[in-house]
């Protein structure tokens, strides 16, 4: 039972965006689509862009956590893109399973005025850090829909 309406909206709505990703890399993967030459360490391979993806879902809750003062424990905490893809289900089932676990708790009071600095030094509130992490997989799998499109 989630204590904030809009937290479980978030919730649900990240787990609609991170299955859709999940599937459309699947199927990126088995297309056999190339992705585009850049020197973002995270388009390296499908493998590397499927872990960034998932690692940042893991990420977004575990710094939520700190910032209100209640650490995500029990949650895989490695940090290797490659590995984290190999796991691929598994590593998304166990991230979107301690999402409801853990955001359960968090209140509306505690998801905004106070801003904290996100690990890559932009401020965030909770609730942009929680839509922040809707649209991360979303942006990517609509990039990935666009390369297949132009290849088939």
């Amino acid at each position: 039972m989630f204590k904030s309406h809009a937290v479980r909206s978030c919730v649900e709505l990240h787990e609609i965006e991170l299955n859709r990703f999940f599937a459309t890399w699947e199927a990126f993967r088995a297309s056999g689509t190339a992705l585009p030459p850049t020197d973002d360490p995270s388009y390296r391979s499908s493998d590397h862009l499927g872990g960034h993806v998932l690692r940042s879902a893991r990420n977004y809750l575990t710094w939520i956590g700190e910032c209100v003062g209640r650490p995500v424990v029990g949650l895989d905490s490695d940090t290797d893109v490659i590995s984290v893809a190999r796991r691929g289900r598994s590593f998304a089932d166990d991230v979107l399973a301690a999402w409801r676990r853990h955001l359960a708790t968090l209140e509306d009071a505690e998801l905004a005025p106070a801003v904290y600095t996100a690990r890559w030094g932009d401020p965030y509130d909770i609730e942009q850090m929680l839509e922040h992490a809707i649209v991360h997989p979303m942006r990517h799998r609509i990039q990935l829909e666009r390369l297949m499109a132009r290849q088939g």
